[in-house]
């Protein structure tokens, strides 16, 4: 019960103080990492995105007409509740603005949502379901923090680590792939994407991980028209997106880990053709 209570104050303290993705609200993406019963993971940072260029409803890269400069901090808990089910929940503070118009700032999507097993009797196999509740949307902004809109997310990740997490693998694959529905005008999206994992060293101290996410709009839907200068769409219910990022992670005791990551946006549709960096540190424990 002193747990159950605790995750319960957990989960409440993250919504309230902030954390998801500066780019695109609501970021749900499947996981095939599970932690073990009791243990507890928190993961921190700041990432700031900025582009010049915008892919337009033909998939051309064009000029955006501003230089757009946002901001986030990034907060995320997963509990270990047992060996079969992890919960988890995320939000983000994010400042977002373009040239010199109008800045937006405040809490954007917070996400709430359970993980468990496709395989009992092995790791890197997980299925996840996750809500994804509206908070800082404002309609009457260029820059939108969110949706508007209740989300749902289903997902499955796979990897090829399955012998454990600390097994003295040097590299090893993770595919995921998911389906994000929701209740109103954003079109609903599929969201995949593989990762490579490389342990520099034979202990895992250091460690390179190299990711592509590929999102794609599944209707033919039309997006709700933001004006902005250069006519372009900040946060468009209906988009594709393929993303492609390099991160260095280095535990730094047994406890923390810091990591760096770096990221563009090299393809997509009604989207920014956006850079963007990350600190991040992650603090692991158990109860």
């Amino acid at each position: 019960m002193k747990m159950k209570n605790l995750l319960k104050q957990m989960v409440a303290s993250i919504i309230f103080a902030g954390g998801l993705s500066v780019v695109t609200a609501g970021s749900a993406q499947a996981s095939a990492f599970m932690l073990s019963e009791g243990q507890n993971m928190y993961t921190t940072g700041f990432t700031y995105s900025t582009a010049s260029d915008w892919f337009n409803a033909n998939r051309n890269r064009v000029p955006q007409g501003c230089n757009s400069s946002d901001v986030s901090w990034n907060n995320s808990y997963t509990y270990g509740y047992s060996y079969y089910y992890n919960f988890f929940a995320s939000a983000s503070l994010a400042n977002q603005s373009c040239g010199v118009g109008p800045k937006t700032a405040g809490l954007g999507d917070v996400q709430v949502g359970v993980r468990g097993r496709l395989d009992n009797t092995r790791n890197g196999r997980t299925w996840e379901l996750a809500l994804n509740i509206p908070t800082g949307y404002d309609s009457k902004k260029i820059n939108r923090l969110g949706y508007g809109k209740l989300g749902l997310w289903a997902g499955v990740a796979f990897s090829t680590q399955n012998t454990g997490w600390e097994a003295k693998i040097p590299t090893y694959w993770e595919f995921g792939t998911g389906i994000n529905y929701w209740f109103g005008s954003p079109a609903t999206q599929s969201k995949s994407y593989v990762k490579w994992s490389w342990r520099i060293d034979e202990d895992g101290v250091n460690r390179i991980v190299l990711k592509g996410v590929l999102k794609l709009s599944l209707r033919d839907h039309t997006p709700e028209p933001i004006p902005a200068a250069g006519n372009f769409l900040r946060n468009s219910g209906d988009y594709d997106a393929g993303i492609i990022s390099a991160k260095y992670a280095r535990r730094l005791n047994e406890n923390w880990t810091g990591a760096v990551t770096i990221g563009e946006t090299v393809w997509g549709r009604n989207i920014s053709a956006s850079r963007y960096g990350t600190l991040s540190f992650t603090y692991r424990w158990e109860d």
